[in-house]
């Protein structure tokens, strides 16, 4: 039931509430998500499967994931990525 491109709901931690799309199977008790949540190993019993599945290839970067969801009207989520301060050192 939970396979690569399953939609489902996060149920525990800071982003319940979540969409979080199944990326790859890990082990029968955690999978690797992504959508609008962190991509990062979760357990399935942190999961809320929806009846939506969405088409991906296992493994798909974040990218992907994103165009999938909005193309099959699902709000996306857009994370804010920090930028690398670059401090230069005064020459002695």
């Amino acid at each position: 039931m939970l396979d690569v491109g399953r939609v489902c709901v996060k149920t525990m931690g800071r982003e319940a509430g979540k969409l979080a799309i199944i990326v790859k199977k890990i082990d029968d008790t955690f999978v690797l998500v992504d959508g609008n949540v962190k991509r990062r190993k979760c357990n399935i019993a942190h999961l809320e499967p929806t009846e939506k599945n969405i088409t991906l290839k296992e493994d798909s970067s974040t990218e992907v994931v994103h165009k999938s969801m909005e193309a099959a009207q699902l709000k996306v989520i857009k994370r804010k990525v920090k930028e690398k301060k670059v401090v230069k050192k005064a020459k002695p």
